[in-house]
């Protein structure tokens, strides 16, 4: 039996794989490419293109297609049981039918981005479609105590999510009625991660959770860093038992709320935790060396430094490579360090710096600035996810968009620029802040002014291997594409899916950029939509920051609204 597979080539292991059911997965590389033979040893849960389930012992060849935006491999029987199943999925890239009945499309978003790789690209979706788009109607429509920004994560059924109430919520997603609530007293504006039976999230408090998939209660807890301002707004992800969280801080506003603060002592970073009792694995500092006094400053207040450099965005995961990828803030104070607005490579099991690619040096910032401008620099953050596409000759790269309205492509190997592309320029003009995306020849990134008098946005598509804009789309409403952005489909039935600080979410021809279809969900939508299984899940409400209007939903649109 000849099968493809939608599979990321860098998290693909050469010799033999003994994925949950002890199947047999041998790979060999030829010239047709990474050649996979596949033994299955337990009940089959697979299907060929044919509609044909695979049997125990069925023995078939698999040419991956090498896309960098898809899943890496397991097997798992059942494929989704109650909770969160442990590891990754090996998927088919389109449904199939087994016995008259259409099985389950394994198209689950277990985490930000959905997988290890934060591709934010869900190739298996084949409901939701440039045909079918328009019919696209509320489901149903979940209401909380407070806006909804973060990027809801669904499996096996249930959708979590968090919201500004400072609760997390498990709903049902076929009714949309609510399983449980935990309430930690804090919003989480990051997405969960869904695995081992628990569910994994961080809240603007510092606090890391983990809590049980069925119940809601709490598993543990644990502060991320003990620097009293540290938030996250970096979402957890999971891997082999282990949590990975970037470590970011409320410190840069801190002389606004307390004009005698001396700032600042802030150090960013990732930190790794085991998943099951919430202990410290490693921990990785952006700013390498303890603050200490340097002088005063105008006001007469202490200056500590260096400080900064947080890490608000999420990392991004390896494994084949045993790295982990990261993007890091603006430093707060200085001496001027390395790793300030940089994408930067660890070492997954130890947190050891392999390389690091700084795109601004020197870039100093605090909400005080609006009073010191002259001794601050221009906020270039890297608030995205780093992403892996084609780039020339099919070499990988490593790549992620910064607050200045640029896209770096970096080798990975050692971190060194192969191209740049200014997206947020001339009538496109703002900054990358929250979304990009990509299905893996494509790059997909989001311009927002937000924070801006003229909050026009825009939504382009980069070729992975030049740099090229492809396309670009002013938002029609004039606002912001603050929040991530979301890819689904295969071939010439993509789409790429984009929120508006102006309430709207959006669907765009991810050939042309022509917008097919909207909805005006009543709020600002920043926290990014998701696709499973024919549904499309976004919330609606942000209105921190003066970026949007606030609201209180989740919503679920299927097409006709069934």
């Amino acid at each position: 039996m000849q099968l493809d597979f939608v599979l990321r080539a860098d998290e693909v292991h050469s010799g033999q794989v003994r994925p949950t059911l002890a199947s047999e997965i041998f790979l060999s590389s030829t010239d047709m490419g990474l050649v996979a033979t596949l033994i299955l040893n337990g009940p089959g849960d697979l299907i060929d293109q044919g509609g044909t389930e695979l049997k125990k012992g069925s023995v078939m060849h698999i040419k991956p297609s090498l896309l960098a935006g898809a899943l890496a491999l397991q097997i798992a029987t059942p494929i989704f049981a109650a909770g969160c199943m442990p590891g990754l999925i090996f998927v088919a890239t389109q449904s199939e039918k087994v016995g008259g009945k259409t099985s389950r499309e394994l198209s689950d978003w277990p985490m930000y981005g959905r997988d290890l790789a934060g591709s934010h690209y869900n190739p298996n979706e084949n409901v939701i479609t440039p045909i079918t788009i328009k019919r696209l109607k509320p489901k149903w429509i979940f209401e909380t105590g407070g806006d909804v920004s973060s990027q809801p994560t669904v499996v096996a059924g249930v959708v979590y999510f968090g919201s500004w109430d400072g609760r997390e919520y498990a709903v049902d997603a076929k009714t949309g009625k609510r399983i449980w609530a935990f309430n930690a007293n804090n919003p989480s504006r990051g997405g969960a991660a869904c695995a081992d039976g628990a569910v994994y999230f961080g809240d603007l408090g510092g606090l890391l959770y983990a809590l049980d998939v069925k119940t809601g209660a709490i598993k543990w807890k644990v502060k991320i860093d003990s620097h009293p301002t540290t938030i996250a707004t970096s979402s957890p992800i999971y891997y082999k038992g282990r949590i990975y969280i970037g470590v970011s801080s409320r410190e840069e506003n801190a002389m606004v709320e307390n004009s005698k603060y001396e700032c600042c002592s802030f150090r960013g970073g990732v930190a790794a935790f085991d998943a099951k009792t919430g202990s410290l694995i490693w921990r990785f500092y952006t700013i390498p060396e303890l603050a200490s006094a340097k002088g005063k400053d105008k006001e007469g207040r202490t200056v500590l430094g260096p400080s900064g450099a947080a890490v608000w965005s999420t990392v991004s995961i390896h494994p084949a490579a045993s790295r982990l990828y990261l993007t890091t803030g603006n430093q707060y104070t200085n001496p001027e360090t390395n790793f300030s607005d940089a994408i930067i490579a660890l070492d997954l099991d130890t947190g050891r710096v392999i390389w690091a690619y700084q795109a601004k040096f020197g870039d100093r910032f605090t909400a005080d600035c609006a009073r010191n401008s002259s001794e601050c620099g221009p906020d270039y953050d890297f608030g995205t996810i780093p992403l892996t596409f084609r780039g020339p000759n099919g070499k990988q790269l490593i790549g992620a968009g910064q607050k200045s309205g640029a896209f770096y492509a970096l080798d990975p190997r050692d971190g060194k620029l192969v191209w740049k592309t200014e997206v947020g320029t001339g009538r496109f003009l703002g900054s990358i802040v929250f979304g990009n995306a990509t299905d893996g020849e494509r790059i997909y990134v989001a311009i927002s002014n937000a924070y801006r008098k003229i909050k026009q946005g825009s939504l382009a598509a980069l070729d992975g291997a030049t740099g090229k804009v492809i396309w670009q789309t002013l938002s029609p409403d004039g606002f912001s594409n603050h929040g991530p952005v979301t890819v689904i489909g295969s071939g010439a039935g993509r789409l790429v899916l984009a929120g508006s600080t102006g309430n709207f979410v959006r669907a765009y021809n991810a050939e042309s950029g022509e917008i097919l279809w909207e909805f005006d969900t009543g709020g600002a939508v920043a926290g990014g939509p998701v696709v499973v299984e024919g549904v499309l899940y976004v919330g609606s409400g942000f209105g921190q920051f003066g970026v949007g209007k606030p609201n209180n939903k989740l919503y679920a649109f299927s097409i006709d609204g069934k």
